[in-house]
This record gives C-alpha cells, structure tokens and sequence, in this order.
C-alpha cells in the first residue's frame, strides 16, 4: 500500500515537472516572440521617423543630380546652395537612427558640403560623384 503511494506521489511530481518544463519552454518562446516583435516595431518605428527627415534631403540631391546630369553643372551649386540647411536639420535625426551606417553617410554629406559649399565651381564628375555617393546610403537607409 506504501509502495503504490509511492509511485503515485512519484509518477504525480514527474506529470507536475513535465508540464512546468513545457510551461517554461513555452513562456521561453513567447518571451523571444514578444522581444521579435518589439524589435520589428522599433525599426518600424526608426523607418518612419527616418522618411520625413530624408526625403528632403534625397529630393534636393536628385535635383542636383539632374542638373549635372543635363550639363548644367551652375544650376546644381544654386541648387545645392541649400544643402547645409536641408543637412543641418535631417542629420540630428538621421544620426541615432543609421547606426553603424553613420559614418559612411556623414562622411558622404561632408563631400557634398565641400564639393558645393567651397565657392569654386566643381567639374561636373567631381557634383556627380559627391552627389551620388550620399544619394546611396540615404536611399538604402529607407529601403528607396
């Protein structure tokens, strides 16, 4: 009689473990899920606030690009004369949110500050190359 209490009380605390391990394994899961879930959302999040701060920049450096682009290589410098205050405002924003892209790109936009704000006039190959290679890392900043 001892001995079949015995296996019960034992057969019970193996049936009590196995489903406090299942519970963890599940509770494990659901934490990863929940932790997938707030990353997916913070560069959501991180996607959106980056649009808006971007997409200025982006639309005057492909009009610059055009008017090198059409030969007309005065245009762009007028055109790219308002830069360093497009810049001035998106970068603090770009910025947090480029990780480890950031170097690259503020070492981009600081060719196109010193290719367009110097007061000579660059060679045509000298505006395309400075534009397209800030142009790049913006637009694959925001999957453009």
């Amino acid at each position: 009689m001892r001995f079949s209490r015995l296996i019960s009380a034992g057969l019970a605390f193996t049936a009590a473990g196995s489903l406090a391990l299942a519970g963890c394994s599940a509770t494990k899961d659901a934490a990863t899920s929940v932790g997938e879930a707030a990353k997916d959302a913070a560069t959501a999040t991180g996607q959106a606030a980056l649009a808006p701060a971007v997409t200025p920049v982006l639309d005057l450096l492909r009009k610059g690009e055009s008017e090198v682009n059409a030969g007309n290589v005065g245009a762009a410098i007028a055109t790219l004369g308002g830069f360093k205050a497009v810049w001035d405002k998106a970068a603090p924003v770009i910025r947090p949110l480029a990780g480890d892209k950031w170097p690259m790109i503020e070492t981009a936009a600081n060719q196109v500050l010193s290719t367009f704000g110097g007061g000579g006039t660059p060679t045509a190959a000298a505006a395309g190359s400075a534009i397209s290679g800030l142009i790049g890392p913006l637009s694959g900043l925001i999957g453009k």
